[in-house]
């Protein structure tokens, strides 16, 4: 006998404390069978991402798909009520079980979908309707109708880009990054490496702008960046790196960033960045500006980075060799010397910088989306971001602010997930 019948049979005995209370449960335990479908797979696929999407509500258990397909598999809406009532207190043990058909609908699909709910035993419950979404987000759309639909009231939304509207230009302020306008060179940047990156001049009324080149052949670029970084090349020289538009080239692969320098955060801050960028993106492929938070981790340190050993002329087997108390010590002073470097990042968000007409585009949102920055937030940076479709991306106008709404500092909010409240994925005992 399967483990899953094993449980399903604990299920089944359990049944007349779960769905026999004359009292709403303060816990209700719901079913998601497999919807029936041609192929079994969209039904398959709907019902699971129900099942995820469920979990995240408090008050729900809700049963895995193992145990439910050792039940039943693919029960259309067609399937006579009674029939689920008598697994669901048989073997299930549940007060609410879904099931239905889903055909296909162009790119999407529709979905008939019956709720049997039993969570008052004196009075028997439940629905069917249909739903339906044309588009490829089919799956996503029918499933926050139909948890909307179970849970009788609306999902919470998360802000989205646009939601809140830009403020006006006189209400800004100072800037809190410098040279967001590229005007003044590389002040305030990283220095560009005139192979992927360039401070060049723009099209009349832009001034000077970054162009960040993703079409390159990746192993040389990096061979370039790496001496770079350790100060074995010059920009001003920079190597002739050939073309390339495949999967394999720089934009398939790392992409390309371009890092502001350390601005020091301010926790319960609200902040907007704006930016202008011209460049063709695809679908889901586009450039991001990220605001990149970090914390200083070198109390937890117990190597040198690697940029530490090259200075040093040590490898890394060499460090491993030296006595605790003199590695101890090298880490100490090198992040004394470099605190830069044992800086780790506890914070991201992006600006979105879609643009298939290929135009100069505006692009503005605040960050943190809901409260203020956290408070383990010490500094932060602006990185430019640019990847696929390979190709030329030019940014002009990458200005941070603090919010000019905002009066006090606001708490942080944390995430309205059940899943992450809980401290998400736990590691689990050997």
């Amino acid at each position: 006998m399967k483990l899953a019948y094993v449980v399903l049979l604990a299920a089944a005995a359990a049944a007349p404390s779960r769905a026999g209370d004359a009292a709403k449960p303060k816990t209700i335990y719901l079913a998601v069978l497999d919807f029936a479908s041609t192929p079994a797979s969209a039904g398959q696929k709907l019902a699971d991402t129900l099942r995820v999407r469920l979990r995240r509500h408090e008050g729900y258990e809700v049963v895995s798909g193992l145990e439910t397909r050792e039940v039943a598999r693919g029960l259309p809406v067609s399937t006579d009520p009674a029939k689920v009532r008598k697994l669901m207190a048989d073997q299930l043990g549940v007060h609410v079980a879904l099931y239905g058909s889903v055909e296909r609908l162009g790119a999407g699909l529709a979905a008939r979908v019956r709720c049997v709910d039993l969570t008052d035993p004196k009075k028997p419950g439940g629905w069917m309707k249909e739903f339906r979404d044309p588009t490829e987000r089919a799956r996503a759309v029918l499933s926050k109708q139909i948890v909307e639909e179970v849970r009788a009231e609306g999902e919470w939304q998360p802000p989205e880009y646009g939601d809140e509207p830009e403020p006006k230009s006189a209400d800004w302020g100072k800037p809190i990054n410098v040279n967001g306008a590229f005007e003044n060179g590389a002040l305030g940047w990283e220095r560009a490496d005139n192979a992927a990156t360039f401070l060049t001049a723009g099209p009349a009324g832009r001034g000077t702008v970054l162009k960040i080149t993703t079409n390159l052949e990746r192993a040389p670029w990096m061979a370039y960046r790496r001496k770079l970084r350790f100060g074995q090349a010059d920009p001003a020289r920079p190597p002739k790196i050939g073309k390339d538009d495949s999967y394999a080239s720089v934009a398939g692969m790392e992409g390309v960033h371009f890092h502001g320098d350390w601005i020091d955060a301010k926790p319960g801050q609200r902040y907007w960045l704006l930016a202008d960028m011209k460049g063709k993106t695809a679908g889901i492929f586009f450039p991001k500006i990220f605001v990149k938070g970090y914390l200083d981790c070198s109390a937890h340190a117990t190597a040198l980075p690697e940029h530490s050993l090259v200075e040093r002329r040590m490898t890394a087997g060499q460090f491993a060799d030296l006595p605790e108390t003199k590695r101890k010590a090298l880490v100490a002073a090198d992040a004394k010397q470099h605190p830069e470097r044992y800086r780790r990042e506890c914070f991201r968000w992006y600006l979105s910088c879609r643009n298939e007409e290929n135009v100069w585009k505006h692009y503005a949102a605040p960050f943190p989306p809901r409260g203020g920055l956290p408070a383990n937030v010490q500094w932060f940076r602006v990185v430019i971001y640019a990847y696929w479709p390979p190709g030329d991306f030019v940014f002009d106008n990458v200005i941070l602010h603090a919010d000019p709404r905002q009066k006090t500092p606001l708490p942080e909010e944390k995430p309205r997930s059940e899943f992450f409240k809980k401290g998400g994925i736990q590691p689990q005992p050997d």
